[in-house]
C-alpha cells in the first residue's frame, strides 16, 4: 500500500463484539481497495479489541487505537481524522455494513460533482436492528 491511500475510513467502536467483524469484512470486501481503515475501540469491554486486533494482524490497511478512557463518539471520531492521510473520509459505524461498490459509486459521484462535499446512502434495515448502507450517492 502506498503512503498516502485515497479514502481513510473512520470508524468508532464501543461494545460491537456481535457486529464489528462483519462491519469491517464489508469494507475490505469493496471494489475499490486504495484505503485505509482507521478503527478507534472507545474502551469496549467486551471482545471487540480482540476482534479488531485480529483483523489488524491480517490487514497492513487498518490502523487500530485503543483509546485509555471512554471519549464518546465525537472525540473518538476526531481522534481518528486527526490521523488520517486520505483525500477523502468515509464514516463507518461497527454495526453498519458497507455494500462491496459503496467506495467506488461514491468516489464516482464525488469526482463527477466537485461541487458535492459530502455523499451519503440509504439504509436497508435487516431483523429491525442493523442498517445496511447501499450504494447510491
Amino acid at each position: 500500500m502506498k503512503d498516502e491511500p485515497l479514502i481513510s475510513v473512520v470508524m468508532p467502536v464501543y461494545n460491537t463484539e456481535k457486529f464489528v467483524a462483519e462491519a469491517i469484512e464489508s469494507i475490505l470486501a469493496q471494489t475499490f481497495t486504495d484505503f485505509e481503515i482507521i478503527i478507534i475501540d472507545d474502551c469496549s469491554t467486551d471482545k471487540s479489541w480482540q476482534i479488531i486486533q485480529d483483523f489488524s494482524e491480517k490487514d497492513q490497511r487498518i490502523v487500530t487505537i485503543q483509546n485509555s478512557e471512554n471519549q464518546g463518539l465525537a472525540r473518538s471520531l476526531n481522534k481518528g481524522l486527526k490521523i488520517a492521510k486520505g483525500q477523502f473520509i468515509a464514516r463507518m459505524d461497527a454495526d453498519d455494513i458497507s455494500m462491496p461498490q459503496r467506495f467506488e459509486i461514491q468516489l464516482d459521484f464525488l469526482k463527477n460533482h466537485p461541487d458535492v462535499g459530502v455523499v451519503g446512502s440509504t439504509v436497508k434495515f435487516i431483523h429491525g436492528i442493523m442498517t445496511y448502507p447501499l450504494t447510491t450517492a
